[in-house]
């Protein structure tokens, strides 16, 4: 499994870590994100709010990553904490002495939405590592984190699909984030 992922991850993603902000910095790649609650607020306060980021958060994964689409899920830890469920390891050392050793966890799964509300409140609630999952034939990456989505559509097409489909939930900063 995991020889198959490097495989897949090369294909699609080579010669960079598989973290939203390390795709999103590399700048080769289509990028969009989308704030997981009205007004760029950051963390959910009641359960109005946490429906609202797993309404946008199922509906964006659906969107770009299909619903039963094969998909690796990532999840990457910076300390020895274990990752969850029936993860494979793998480290990758960092390029700097400073930098932390990051610790990866993959698997393959169906995307389905609804089936990872868990896992992405989790994240949104800046309480778990940092997890991204990548669809199996074209690439795609959904990186969740606390406050909102990174998406990594194969093309920049999709790319202005999805601000279309979605200008409410843009930030207005000139730069996107």
């Amino acid at each position: 499994m995991i020889s198959q992922f490097r495989r897949d991850w090369e294909h699609h993603r080579s010669g960079c870590l598989p973290l939203g902000w390390a795709l999103r910095e590399r700048g080769d790649t289509p990028w969009v994100r989308f704030h997981a609650l009205p007004g760029s607020k950051r963390y959910a306060e009641n359960p109005v709010e946490r429906r609202t980021i797993l309404t946008r958060a199922n509906g964006l994964g659906d969107r770009l990553l299909g619903p039963g689409q094969l998909c690796w899920i990532i999840e990457a830890h910076a300390d020895d904490k274990p990752g969850s469920g029936a993860l494979a390891p793998i480290e990758a050392e960092p390029d700097d002495p400073g930098e932390p050793v990051w610790r990866f966890y993959v698997r393959r799964d169906r995307w389905q939405a609804g089936a990872f509300d868990d896992k992405l409140l989790s994240i949104a609630a800046d309480e778990a590592g940092r997890a991204v999952w990548m669809r199996c034939d074209n690439g795609a990456i959904f990186a969740p984190y606390d406050g909102g989505f990174d998406l990594f559509p194969p093309t920049i097409r999709i790319v202005n699909e999805l601000k279309a489909e979605h200008s409410e939930w843009l930030s207005e900063h000139p730069t996107g984030l």
